[in-house]
């Protein structure tokens, strides 16, 4: 799964013994994401679906990631995805879903789908980009009792 992009960005499945890697996604995840996640989920998820954690590297530094699960035998779900502030804009998320719905398509699933907050304008922006569109709205779905959107894409 390593993808080179411009010389700089490596994509690469996380590193779940790598206690440094675990320490950085958790980083990434309390600086970007409004839940709050602990090492053991972030084990947890990892060992649910090793596939579908990847990470992704800017000069030997993690600067994103992304955790994707089998929801069922035909589709996949985006559980996470963050990439680090300072290094947004440089098509980092971009690359890490183009390379889950790769990975989908190659485990021949139908459907991929996600939850995102409502009021997430950039990360709804990149997911239409990918063909995603909004099917519901569910209330209260995060623990500030904000509202999320399902989003869903065909393969």
């Amino acid at each position: 799964m390593s993808v080179s992009n411009a010389n700089f960005l490596l994509l690469r499945p996380f590193q779940v013994n790598n206690t440094e890697e675990l320490d950085r996604v958790l980083e990434i995840a309390k600086n970007s994401l409004t839940e709050y996640y602990s090492p053991k989920l972030i084990v947890d998820l990892y060992e649910e679906w090793p596939e579908g954690f990847s990470v992704a590297e800017v000069h030997h530094k993690v600067a994103g990631f992304l955790i994707g699960s089998r929801y069922s035998s035909s589709e996949a779900r985006i559980l996470m995805i963050a990439v680090e502030k300072s290094y947004r804009k440089m098509g980092i998320g971009s690359s890490l879903l183009t390379n889950f719905i790769d990975l989908c398509m190659k485990k021949n699933f139908s459907a991929v789908r996600l939850e995102v907050k409502t009021d997430n304008e950039e990360a709804i922006k990149l997911y239409k980009k990918f063909n995603f569109e909004i099917t519901s709205r569910i209330s209260a779905y995060y623990s500030d009792a904000s509202d999320a959107f399902t989003m869903w894409r065909t393969i």
